[in-house]
This record gives C-alpha cells, sequence and structure tokens, in this order.
C-alpha cells in the first residue's frame, strides 16, 4: 500500500510526497518493463499520484501524456481525486541504457524533442489543457518547467525509482508548491533543501512519505495536513468496452469475427482482456 502525505509550512508552502513502490511494481507486472521502461513511467505515475491529490473532487480525472521522441515512446499516466492511477508507455521492453555514474539513462530513453501535455478534468465545459515542452526527458523536472511556464506556478519537484533487476524496491516523489505569500527568505532556504534531495529513490527506501518530509523539511516544522492511501486501479468496465466496439459498426465487428472467429479487445491499462464472438456481438447490436 501506497501512502501519500501533505504538509503545509507557515501558511505559504505546501508539500507533498508518496512512496510509490507498490504503483511501480504493479506497473512493472502488468506491462513486463525493461528497468529503464520501469524508471520512467515510474517516475510519472509517481507525479500523477501528487497531481490528483490537489484535486477537491474524487471524480476529477487528469491525464498526462510525455512524448520526446525517444525510444520508449509516449508515455501515458492518468489520475483522479481519489487516489488511483494508472499508466503506460508505448515501448515496455525498449533497451536500457546505463550512464557513467552508474544511472539509469532515462533522458535518452524518453528524449526530449517534444512536450508533455496535462489534460484535467474537473467537472467544467470543457478540459483545461496545458503543454509545456520537455527540457530533459528525465520526467522531474520536466513537471517543474510545466507548472512554471503553463501554470505559472513556482515550484520543486524530484522522483526517483529504484530498480533490483526487474522489481522495483523503492520509490517515492516530492512536491513542493510555493504561494505567493511565501517570504523570500524561507523561499531561499526550501531551495537549498531541494537541491539537496539527491537519490531520491533511496530516500524512500525503509522510509515512509512523512518521515521524508520531516527528513528534509523538519527544521522548517511542517504540519501534517493529510495522509491517504494511492494506488495503481483501472477504472475499464465491460460498459466502456462496449461502446469502443460498437463504434466499429456492426458491419465490421462482423468481418472481424468471421476473419478472427471472435473480437478482442486489451486494456492498455491493465491488460484485461475483454472478447466478443458473434452471439456476444449480435447482442451488443440488438440483433
Amino acid at each position: 500500500m501506497s501512502i501519500l502525505t501533505k504538509a503545509i509550512i507557515q501558511n505559504s508552502v505546501i508539500i507533498s510526497a508518496v512512496e510509490s513502490k507498490d504503483i511501480v511494481n504493479r506497473a512493472i507486472k502488468i506491462h513486463n518493463l525493461s528497468p529503464v521502461a520501469a524508471a520512467a513511467l515510474g517516475r510519472a505515475l509517481t507525479m500523477a499520484a501528487l497531481m490528483g491529490k490537489e484535486f477537491k473532487n474524487k471524480e476529477d480525472y487528469l491525464t498526462v501524456t510525455i512524448d520526446g521522441g525517444g525510444p520508449l515512446g509516449k508515455i501515458t499516466v492518468c489520475a483522479d481525486g481519489d487516489g488511483h492511477v494508472k499508466g503506460d508507455v508505448d515501448n515496455p521492453v525498449v533497451e536500457t541504457v546505463v550512464k557513467p555514474d552508474g544511472h539509469l539513462d532515462v533522458g535518452m530513453a524518453v528524449g526530449c524533442d517534444g512536450q508533455l501535455t496535462v489534460i484535467k478534468d474537473i467537472g467544467l465545459k470543457q478540459p483545461y489543457v496545458g503543454t509545456s515542452k520537455l527540457v530533459s526527458g528525465e520526467i522531474a523536472s520536466d513537471f517543474a518547467y510545466y507548472y512554471a511556464t503553463s501554470e505559472q506556478q513556482p515550484c520543486g519537484v524530484t522522483l526517483g525509482v529504484g530498480l533490483n533487476k526487474k522489481r522495483c524496491t523503492s520509490a517515492g516523489g516530492v512536491f513542493v508548491q510555493v504561494m505567493p505569500s511565501c517570504p523570500d527568505e524561507l523561499l531561499s532556504q526550501l531551495e537549498t533543501v531541494m537541491y539537496a534531495m539527491d537519490e531520491m529513490s533511496y530516500q524512500f527506501d525503509g522510509s515512509t512519505a512523512e518521515e521524508v518530509i520531516m527528513r528534509f523539511f523538519g527544521r522548517f516544522n511542517p504540519v501534517i495536513t493529510e495522509s491517504s492511501t494511492v494506488s495503481y486501479k483501472c477504472n475499464c468496465n465491460k460498459r466502456k468496452i462496449n461502446r469502443v466496439v460498437r463504434s466499429l459498426g456492426k458491419s465490421e465487428a462482423d468481418s472481424i469475427v468471421a476473419e478472427m472467429g471472435q473480437i478482442e479487445v486489451c486494456c492498455h491499462f491493465c491488460g484485461k482482456k475483454y472478447v466478443y464472438d458473434q452471439e456476444a456481438v449480435n447482442k451488443l447490436f440488438g440483433k
């Protein structure tokens, strides 16, 4: 079970932290991710969990795509206001490249010739859509740049995924949001702390989100305001897949069944398969 904790400092800084090992391991199992794909998707899922908890309503929903032109292809992650996240990547078995310092080269796999797009559906007539260019492909700095340029909100983002072969041993992230009322001196001190938050995956190895917050920000006397669970959960269901099959039209659906014996729809996010034989197709189209 992954736990997300939020705290506030001097009524001018909000800190959110999440320990996300279970989320990353679930994604690895579903998508059979290579190490570098696990690191990239894991970081994106961790950030999605942090962003989803900013929503006021459980039904609010966001979709983030990261498309940097690298061999990993496009990353897609989704989150709702109830603590559920899911995601996938175009090429889950992309070859893993290691930097000279021993770290996975996530930036190379993702690429930085592209953009990050955030779509927020918060019950308005039209969803909010924000975009920014990618600055590194390392995920954390790309989200920080997105907030600074698209939402005009200064923030700090640090994300990490620790792996042992194809299993996540530790993962987590910290999201620091600065309000306009934040004193300059406090802001300068927080920036120093954020620069020191290296090797984030190891910070969550055996530590809770609250412990990480207190380790780095304890001297600012943060007040814990919330702790809640987050998890990898897909919201696909038969009703939604029925709409997909109906969109084919009866003639095309019949043609696929005649050629393949059945229509098989596989959810990209959880791997669940939905199978339609001729009888199911006839029933779906009311014939």
